[in-house]
Formats: C-alpha cells, sequence, structure tokens
C-alpha cells in the first residue's frame, strides 16, 4: 500500500467535502485516516501467503468428528462503498487426518476479513480454506450488518444479511448438515 498515495487522496476528498484541514480537530485526520486503513487492510498484503502459513500449522489428528467455532466476531469493508461491516461467523469442519489449533480459526477468518469483499466471497473463501487442509467437509455461516444498509440507502439498521457455505460431507449428507445447522442458535445481532 501506498501511503503517500493514501494520504494524498484522502486530504483532496476532505478538502473536496469541505473540510478545513487547519482547524484543530482535522490537521492530523489524513495520517489518522491513513493508519487507520493501513490496520483495517492488512488482508491485502500477501494474502494468499498468510492463508497458507495459517493451514500448514495443521497438526496430525485422530478426530473425524465435526469441529465447531462459532460468534467470531470481525469486521470488513463493503467494496461498493466503504463502509465497516460487522460479522458474526460460525465455521465448522470434518477432519480427515488434520486439525487446525482452535486460535486459527478465528486468525483465519480475520485475515480474510481485512480487506474491502463482498459477504457472499467472505463466507466461500473461509469454507474453501478449511477444505485446502484435506477436511472432509466445510460449512460457514456469516451474519452481517452492513452499515451501507444501516445508515444510508434504504436506511434500515435493524436489518442484517445471513449467507452460508457447505462443501464436501456438509453439502453431499444431510444428517452433517442438519447437525451445523442445529448448532446454529439464532441471530447474533
Amino acid at each position: 500500500m501506498n501511503e503517500q498515495k493514501m494520504e494524498q487522496g484522502i486530504i483532496t476528498f476532505l478538502q473536496g467535502v469541505g473540510i478545513d484541514l487547519e482547524d484543530q480537530h482535522f490537521k492530523k485526520t489524513p495520517k489518522r485516516i491513513v493508519k487507520a486503513y493501513l490496520e483495517m487492510f492488512q488482508g491485502f498484503e500477501d494474502t494468499d501467503a498468510k492463508v497458507k502459513t495459517i493451514l500448514s500449522t495443521a497438526f496430525d489428528s485422530k478426530s473425524d468428528q465435526m469441529i465447531f467455532v462459532k460468534n467470531i466476531h470481525v469486521f470488513s469493508m463493503c467494496p461498493h462503498h466503504f463502509l465497516p461491516v460487522e460479522y458474526y461467523v460460525t465455521v465448522a469442519y470434518i477432519p480427515n487426518g488434520k486439525v487446525l489449533g482452535l486460535s486459527k480459526l478465528p486468525r483465519l477468518i480475520e485475515l480474510l476479513a481485512q480487506r474491502p469483499i463482498i459477504q457472499e466471497d467472505f463466507t466461500e473463501e473461509i469454507t474453501q480454506a478449511l477444505m485446502n487442509i484435506g477436511s472432509a467437509g466445510a460449512a460457514v455461516q456469516v451474519e452481517g450488518q452492513h452499515l451501507c444498509m444501516r445508515m444510508r440507502g434504504i436506511k434500515k439498521p435493524e436489518t442484517s444479511a445471513v449467507t452460508s457455505s457447505m462443501l464436501g460431507s456438509f453439502r453431499e449428507s444431510v444428517s452433517t448438515r442438519n447437525e451445523f445447522l442445529g448448532q446454529l442458535d439464532g441471530t447474533k445481532f
């Protein structure tokens, strides 16, 4: 990411809005915005390599039962309006010789969220990543509140969007899919 170009773009935008950048409240705003976006968009830098690093920590296990982690809270950005999206992610997978440490699941999801991405693609990328460790199946449910819907446009602050993705045994087996769905306890928001 080019910090200098980012800062100049923000200065141009703020001046276009009519903000006096000499005002005490706005003098350092362009630098603060750049710093915030650098943090929020860490998923832009070497995403594939970082995902591979996380997945490479999977270790051998005899477990072949569903591993289920829910309410992973992350933030992202809408690529259409560059407004924040708040997500709660539930993930499950069935190991096939390899398991990830439980803390690696939120790390993976956090990384994939740290860039502007539509919710549908975000959901699919999580599921696909879990299949890449040789899982017998993976399932993800993402519930998101999009500020582009809550504070502008249709202005529906109570609205949330839910997406899901199921691969392998979750797609092929009704009982596996139902076990996953039975663990979901309603909406987070």
